[in-house]
């Protein structure tokens, strides 16, 4: 069985040597060729359906395993909070046995920023970010903008 590839460059072939061949046996070949292609077309989609089922379903499961990742990981933090909190109360700071050695660390300072208006201008950055939409916009009027231009592409729909 050939490739779409293949007929597609038989295809190709066949009209380059239309006019050299017999009309009758130019049409027919032309339609088996075509038939084959439509063949493959109709393959090629049920792939694509099955892959995007199988797309689908993974994506769910990564939803569903994100959120069993975010709640084991506040599961912890609550645990060792709470370990932490328990031994700061009755002034425990180490507890080693064979197996694990616990303690309660202080961590590196972090920056408690509780009102930006009164922060002096000089610790902040300018940053500038492209409005895309209005550049769309402007475009699709006709206005030249450099750097910038509207393209479009193609693609396959199956339905």
């Amino acid at each position: 069985m050939s490739t779409l590839y293949e007929l597609t460059d038989n295809y190709m072939k066949l009209l380059d040597y239309a006019e050299d061949m017999d009309p009758t046996l130019f049409h027919d070949t032309l339609d088996s060729i075509d038939e084959a292609i439509e063949d493959k077309a109709v393959n090629y989609a049920k792939v694509d359906k099955e892959l995007s089922k199988d797309e689908l379903a993974l994506k769910e499961d990564i939803q569903r395993l994100s959120l069993r990742a975010t709640t084991i990981h506040n599961n912890r933090k609550k645990l060792k909070n709470n370990l932490a909190e328990q031994m700061e109360s009755i002034g425990k700071e180490k507890i080693k046995t064979p197996e694990f050695t616990i303690w309660v660390q202080n961590n590196q300072p972090s920056l408690n920023t509780f009102d930006e208006s009164k922060v002096p201008a000089s610790y902040f950055e300018t940053k500038y970010v492209l409005n895309n939409q209005k550049l769309k916009e402007d475009l699709k009027k006709g206005k030249e903008v450099p750097g910038a231009t509207l393209e479009t592409g193609s693609s396959l729909r199956i339905r």
